[in-house]
């Protein structure tokens, strides 16, 4: 047995969004989970609400990316929706008659594994089978007063209130405006009742630039080819450095760094994706006839 930690940071380069469940108002909250803190005058503990990046939004993340750039590798293009959502969004279980088509076995859970090394590290659910990922994913902690007892990392000293910050945007309905267009066109319709606009405010929280957060990642022996697929992970992440929502309007941009990956090699897993392509292909093809 072999366990990896990969520690790291993240800084933000510009604000933050990762929305929770909870809204105030109209206004979307940051994700937040109960956390045992001291209280900065008594020094007692107490529980306070403090901001997270949830692992799942950074491991769907990673998913999306290596995903299609394992399919770029290997020359292949999907034409089934079961298997589409088995790579890309971590799969669905279904109940099946042990004799259905459906049903994958033990011999077939190791093919994936071997022809489809994103998979192996990062999971998935396809017919009546959950399929582990040797991949565990931590959230991304703030560096803040509230959390200094817990991380390692120094930095802020800031209170993960004076990090958070209230930002806005603006919707308009175009169909509600082009009626209202068209109606103050009217010749016959007085001057004095054209009607404004229809225009809608949205408030949300971010994370301000320059917050910093801890992270980790946690390799379970994993073969060689597929420590390469982490190492390719975090390449295609640093060509997309980008973390939450909201990243076509400029939000979301990290800069992050881990330790002890120099080890690690992706030009290991192209290799294996080359000399396997045609094994791979053939496996896909029957996958996606298997699970329309």
């Amino acid at each position: 047995m072999e366990t990896i930690m990969i520690k790291g940071n993240w800084t933000a380069l510009s604000p933050i969004t990762h929305f929770g469940s909870e809204e105030y108002g109209t206004t979307k909250l940051f994700n937040v989970q109960p956390t045992v803190i001291n209280n900065s005058l008594s020094g007692e503990p107490e529980i306070d609400n403090i901001p997270v990046v949830h692992g799942n939004a950074v491991r769907g993340m990673l998913r999306r990316l290596l995903l299609d750039d394992y399919l770029t590798q290997v020359g292949y293009d999907l034409n089934s929706k079961k298997v589409y959502h088995f790579l890309f969004t971590g799969g669905i279980l279904e109940a099946l008659d042990p004799k259905d088509k459906g049903s994958i076995n033990l011999t077939k859970k190791k093919d994936i594994r071997k022809y489809i090394p994103p998979i192996s590290l990062l999971g998935s659910a396809l017919g009546n089978q959950m399929i582990q990922g040797k991949l565990k994913v931590g959230m991304g902690n703030i560096v803040c007063d509230e959390t200094k007892h817990y991380i390692e990392e120094t930095g802020n000293t800031y209170s993960a209130y004076n990090l958070k910050a209230t930002d806005f945007g603006t919707r308009l309905d175009d169909l509600e405006i082009g009626r209202q267009i068209q109606e103050n066109e009217d010749k016959t319709k007085d001057k004095d009742e054209e009607e404004q606009h229809t225009q809608m405010k949205y408030e949300f929280e971010t994370l301000i630039r320059g917050t910093k957060f801890t992270h980790e990642f946690i390799l379970e022996d994993m073969l060689p080819h597929e420590k390469g697929c982490f190492k390719r992970m975090l390449e295609l992440w640093d060509e997309r450095p980008y973390l939450g929502g909201k990243s076509g309007t400029g939000y979301g941009r990290i800069k992050f760094e881990y330790n002890d990956i120099d080890e690690f090699d992706s030009q290991i897993y192209l290799d294996y994706l080359e000399e396997n392509k045609d094994d791979i292909q053939r496996f896909l093809v029957g996958l996606c006839k298997q699970f329309r």
